[in-house]
C-alpha cells in the first residue's frame, strides 16, 4: 500500500469518526437498542446479500449495485447504477465504507 493510500484510508477513517453519533461510539449503546452491527466490512457486505448497497472504495470512487454474493477477497455487485446490465467484482480489502439505507422514505 503507498502512502498515498494510506493517508487517504487514515482520512477517511477519520471523516467517518468525526460524523459518527456520540450514541454510536459507546458500546453499550448497541445492546441497548437491540441492534447488531458487523464488526468487519466482510461482514457488513454479508449482511447486505440481496440488496442494493453503495461501496465507497479507497479510491474515493462510489460503486452502488446489488450484493450477489461475498467470497473470502472479493464481492460481486450487479444490477450497478448508471449501469443496469453490467456486474462489478470488487477485492474487499479496497472497500473503504459499506453504505447501506437504514430507512424508507
Amino acid at each position: 500500500m503507498s502512502i498515498r493510500s494510506f493517508l487517504f484510508a487514515a482520512a477517511l477513517g477519520f471523516a467517518v469518526l468525526l460524523s459518527t453519533s456520540e450514541s454510536t461510539l459507546i458500546p453499550g449503546a448497541h445492546a441497548q437498542s437491540g441492534l447488531a452491527y458487523p464488526d468487519s466490512i466482510k461482514s457488513a457486505l454479508e449482511k447486505q446479500t440481496g440488496k442494493r448497497t453503495k461501496l465507497r472504495l479507497l479510491s474515493g470512487q462510489d460503486l452502488e449495485g446489488k450484493v450477489l454474493t461475498v467470497g473470502s477477497e472479493v464481492v460481486v455487485v450487479g444490477e450497478l447504477t448508471g449501469m443496469e446490465f453490467f456486474d462489478a467484482t470488487v477485492r474487499i480489502d479496497q472497500v473503504a465504507a459499506v453504505i447501506v439505507r437504514t430507512q424508507n422514505p
